[in-house]
């Protein structure tokens, strides 16, 4: 199953299209990856290898979704906009890496190397699946004319 074109009108509506079976995938990624990290994480570090899995395939994914769900809402906007509200959310994931990081300075009740790499693989699957996600749909290239304007 792949996405189409949506349900709106041309463009914007390919791109909230896409933006959901993002947000989609996004969402089964960080739940397959984060049962398989907590478990492993369980068997090499215990109690907290599940905790830094599932705290990393938690983060992995709200900052994964950040930039999806501001697409999904700037996409009738102009590109000036919607590239303002991605470099928006960018400026959101670092402040809440930043904070995730001063929040976790410190504290033993995780193990940081099986946060850190359930981050990097959840970073690598959603990449992955963005790609295949934006390769498989259909983009138009021009807008629709609009039936209001003629």
């Amino acid at each position: 199953m792949t996405p189409s074109s949506g349900s709106g009108i041309g463009r914007a509506g390919s791109v909230r299209s896409i933006m959901k079976w993002t947000i989609i995938a996004g969402a089964l990624i960080a739940i397959v990856i984060g049962t398989i990290a907590s478990f492993v994480g369980g068997l090499v570090a215990g109690l907290p290898g599940v905790w830094g899995a599932l705290i990393g395939s938690v983060t992995a994914f709200v900052f994964f979704a950040i930039t999806a769900v501001v697409m999904y809402f700037t996409a009738h906007s102009s590109p000036a906009t919607m590239a303002a509200g991605v470099l928006g959310g960018f400026l959101v994931k670092i402040v809440g890496f930043m904070g995730v990081g001063i929040a976790l300075r410190g504290r033993d009740f995780y193990d940081p190397w099986t946060l850190f790499l359930t981050l990097a693989v959840a970073a690598i699957a959603s990449l992955i699946a963005d790609v295949v996600i934006v390769q498989r749909s259909r983009l138009p290239l021009v807008d629709e004319p609009d039936e209001r304007r003629s």
